[in-house]
């Protein structure tokens, strides 16, 4: 029931999408996850809200019980006659037939784990164990039915919460390669779940992967800008400044220490740093420009339109425009940044005020959009020093 509503017996597989009437897959559906009860007439036509269904309930649930046996015969299931039980107006499934479901073995395997005194091996594997039956949301294609929005919730929270305690013990164990490959699947699931973006980053550093590791911050910091609306919180934040800067195993000499960061610098085109960097470069540049004699200026870029009623928002709208453009425009000393879901900073140096000017009708014009006034502000201010 776990991302998909299947049943297997005898190596024969039947699959909701196989069958052509959605009531009587919906009803299979509602009687093996309650199957330990039995379930009345009433509570079915509470729980379908179908109006066929309520102009003549015993009818219709008498045929719709007689089309789910035959379906599942046909199917190759030898039992099928005496899987629904009916019975003084209700109706349950045969647990006298020897079943097991996803959900409950899911819900075992946890509850297994959470128990006092167990080796974390023995626990990780459990654990692993339920994560690996959660191949997707409870019951995807009955989304609808307002008895499923809550069980979907319940099941996704024990799976995320079953994720976080396995990346734990893997940390813990040193198993950084499983653990990659476990946030890799579980971001499938919840991509926005900080916690399982930052275990993934430490695994990738831990296999000394850190060019990985940045293309996962980078692109899970873009898509919670371009989501979201939101920035990372400090630990994620804090990662960022471990991959660009990883501990060295020896000490390095100056010569080695410089070829080292260095080796990017050389990097055509202007300096994309995050947010923080920015605005450190933004003190530094205050404090120095008495001494230095050199003029700098900063220059916001904002996007005035609603992503929702924008037609080029299905790509990326005005934001990835303004991301392809700007680089293309700036010199390899300047720096940009995206400080917010709608907005990009610059910092230029040793430029007047009409060249800067330029350079923004520069980059405006080279955006492809129609009514471009409509849609980016910008700002320029020159950098004051300190007092």
């Amino acid at each position: 029931m776990l991302g998909g509503f299947t049943i297997i017996s005898n190596k024969n597989r039947i699959t909701e999408q196989a069958r052509k009437s959605s009531k009587v897959w919906r009803l299979l559906q509602y009687l093996v996850a309650n199957r330990y009860r039995s379930v009345s007439q009433d509570e079915l036509l509470e729980v379908f809200c179908d109006e066929e269904l309520q102009s003549n309930p015993g009818s219709v649930l008498r045929t719709m019980v007689y089309r789910a046996r035959g379906a599942l015969e046909k199917s190759g299931l030898g039992c099928a006659d005496s899987l629904i039980i009916a019975k003084s107006g209700s109706y349950s499934w045969n647990n006298n037939i020897e079943c097991t479901t996803d959900i409950e073995e899911f819900e075992e395997q946890i509850k297994h784990a959470a128990a006092g005194d167990i080796d974390p091996e023995k626990k990780l594997d459990l654990l692993l164990h339920a994560a690996a039956l959660y191949r997707g949301d409870f019951l995807p294609n009955s989304s609808g039915d307002l008895w499923v929005i809550p069980l979907v919730r319940y099941y996704r929270t024990l799976y995320i919460g079953c994720v976080h305690d396995a990346l734990e013990l893997m940390d813990g164990l040193g198993h950084s390669s499983d653990a990659e490959e476990l946030c890799t699947r579980a971001l499938c699931i919840d991509p926005y779940d900080e916690k399982m973006i930052e275990h993934h980053i430490k695994a990738l550093l831990l296999q000394d992967k850190n060019e990985e590791a940045l293309q996962v911050y980078k692109k899970m910091e873009s898509m919670f800008f371009d989501v979201m609306g939101v920035n990372f919180a400090d630990d994620l934040r804090a990662l960022y400044e471990r991959i660009l800067r990883p501990d060295f195993e020896d000490e390095l000499t100056l010569d080695e220490l410089m070829e080292d960061w260095l080796e990017d610098a050389d990097s055509p085109g202007a300096f994309y740093c995050d947010v923080s960097f920015f605005k450190t470069m933004l003190q530094i540049e205050s404090r120095s420009v008495p001494r230095s004699g050199r003029t700098a200026f900063i220059v916001r870029f904002d996007t005035k339109h609603d992503p929702k009623h924008d037609t080029k928002a299905k790509d990326g709208g005005i934001m990835k425009e303004l991301r392809e453009v700007i680089p293309e425009c700036l010199r390899m000393g300047d720096l940009y940044t995206r400080c917010s879901p709608n907005q990009y900073m610059l910092m230029l140096y040793s430029l007047t005020y009409e060249d800067c000017k330029m350079l923004i009708n520069r980059i405006l014009g080279r955006i492809g959009s129609k009514h471009l006034h409509n849609l980016i502000g910008t700002s320029l201010r020159h950098i004051k020093p300190v007092e």
